[in-house]
């Protein structure tokens, strides 16, 4: 698995590609640990380069969010290839977090709740 970040609004996008599996826990979960100590309240996680993924990462995914909910931020899905998205929707994952086409449309799903919220 490999990760790369970049900013989007007021959003934080990793990028994943390859494998999201078992064997990639501790780098996803520093990464993780270094954006909400960063501040960031929104982290979009880019699926559209993975091929695969185990239930350990549809547990980190579902940790991840726990945390960042707690800190009222959120995570956003993006864009996973069919695959991808038939675990994700087998594990009922987009029920608890949402599942969007582009990165923009997560920018905007966000700006939203949050207007809403306040």
């Amino acid at each position: 698995m490999e990760l790369t970040e970049h900013q989007q609004g007021s959003a934080t996008v990793l990028d994943i590609s390859g494998r999201f599996d078992f064997a990639s826990r501790r780098e996803f979960k520093e990464a993780m640990d270094r954006l909400q100590q960063a501040g960031c309240h929104h982290v979009i996680l880019n699926l559209e380069k993975v091929s695969f993924v185990d239930s350990s990462a549809l547990g980190l995914l579902v940790v991840a969010h726990q945390n960042l909910k707690l800190k009222e931020g959120r995570i956003s899905l993006v864009n996973p290839q069919s695959y991808v998205r038939q675990i994700l929707d087998l594990a009922n994952v987009p029920r608890m977090i949402p599942v969007f086409s582009s990165v923009e449309e997560a920018c905007s799903g966000f700006d939203q709740s949050v207007a809403v919220a306040h």
